[in-house]
């Protein structure tokens, strides 16, 4: 029989493990945002300088304690250890690993901008990626229908908004621009449906 309560205990358990995750990996964002930007200065050792480490705390929105200061440097030396960032005299650089770590951040925060009035038009994406890119297409369609656009039919997806310079960022990024069309549409079966979706008038 399920016990309701293990379930429940369970359920919180996990996310909170997701939300400390997803916590954890915000703050590696931000390190490396600060490295591509040249604002960590190292000093002694490994460690920040202090005028470097007083910045990472306020952008990690980190009180100034010394326990923090020690999470800050244990943070950094990880991050190095794990090839995310490489020590360039008295600076840290990120390594083409982190630059691509935040090149992912920057995918899963993108946003198609909408307009104040919609048009009439639907914009459709087309692909037709290849078996051997098979894990490129899973990440492509979980991107778009991340951004708000509806699968269509398989391999289509719709949105009544401008999309393809939003949508052609991510295929340049997995190198996949080759198997992907977009056409524009005035009318559209199901197009009712559509419109109670996207609550357009």
């Amino acid at each position: 029989m399920y016990n309701l309560v293990t379930g429940v205990s369970k359920l919180y358990m996990h996310k909170h493990k997701l939300n400390k995750q997803k916590m954890g990996r915000e703050k590696t964002v931000r390190i490396l945002k600060m490295v591509a930007i040249g604002a960590l200065i190292v000093g002694m050792g490994a460690a920040p300088s202090p005028r470097a480490m007083h910045r990472l705390l306020k952008d990690l929105a980190l009180g100034d304690t010394s326990k923090n200061r020690r999470y800050v440097s244990r943070k950094i030396r990880n991050l190095e250890k794990q090839g995310y960032l490489a020590k360039h005299g008295v600076t840290f650089g990120v390594t083409d690993k982190g630059a691509r770590v935040l090149s992912v951040h920057e995918l899963n925060n993108l946003r198609i901008p909408k307009m104040q009035h919609w048009n009439g038009k639907w914009h459709l994406v087309m692909f037709d990626i290849p078996l051997s890119e098979s894990a490129e297409r899973k990440i492509l369609n979980r991107i778009l229908l991340g951004l708000g656009l509806v699968q269509y039919q398989q391999s289509v997806l719709i949105y009544p908004y401008p999309i393809r310079d939003v949508v052609l960022h991510v295929c340049r990024f997995y190198k996949i621009t080759r198997y992907v069309s977009f056409v524009s549409a005035d009318a559209v079966d199901g197009s009712d449906k559509l419109k109670r979706l996207f609550k357009l008038s």
